[in-house]
């Protein structure tokens, strides 16, 4: 009996009479991902840090992939923007650019991370911020703006500006998912901070 699999968790297992349904257009998707990288990794982080908009910048890097996540969505002109951040990369472009995104998103949120450790002299003030960041703005978020963008989208008819209210809407839920990482950081940084102390005292209680 042959199951009918519409989409797979590896894209190498994709059933080869479905494949013409993942197809891509090469020179699109490689200019939809060249764009992203300029206009959202390099100009805007560029015009951040050249007027001194440090800790904006510490905050947009981290969340680089929740901007790709709004995009994709949308897909941009002409869909150049598809298979940018995929939930579920089901081509090798796809899954390339997500991990692209993921490990630049990563390398800002391990810097941030770092730097707590460093300022603060704390691993554990330190773990604290990866505790909550980790969850909050890369773990899940990506899942809830989707689903999020999905509903709102069946909410409106399919006209262009309805799609263009989706995507403000889009950004608008990802600057709420920012904000309420920042307001639990700064609000129950102690309770975390506890819990990392608990955490890293399990070796310790063990060897008792």
């Amino acid at each position: 009996m042959t199951i009918d699999k519409k989409y797979s968790q590896n894209i190498v297992n994709v059933d080869k009479s479905h494949k013409h349904k993942y197809t891509t257009n090469i020179s699109k998707v490689i200019f939809g991902f060249i764009v992203f990288l300029v206009i959202f990794m390099i100009i805007i982080p560029l015009i951040l840090l050249k007027n001194k908009q440090y800790n904006l910048l510490e905050a947009y890097m981290p969340n680089i992939d929740l901007i790709a996540t709004v995009i994709t969505w949308h897909g941009g002109l002409f869909n150049m923007w598809e298979h940018l951040y995929p939930p579920t990369p089901l081509t090798i472009y796809g899954f390339s650019s997500q991990t692209f995104i993921n490990y630049m998103a990563l390398l800002g949120l391990t810097y941030i991370v770092i730097r707590e450790t460093k300022r603060t002299n704390s691993i554990i003030k330190g773990w604290a911020f990866a505790f909550v960041m980790l969850l909050m703005t890369y773990l899940l978020p990506s899942q809830v703006i989707s689903y999020a963008m999905d509903n709102i989208s069946e909410l409106l008819n399919q006209s262009i500006l309805s799609r263009i209210l989706v995507l403000i809407s889009g950004f608008l839920i990802t600057g709420l998912i920012i904000m309420s990482e920042a307001y639990v950081l700064e609000n129950y940084k102690p309770q975390i901070e506890n819990i990392v102390q608990k955490i890293i005292n399990i070796p310790k209680l063990l060897k008792k």
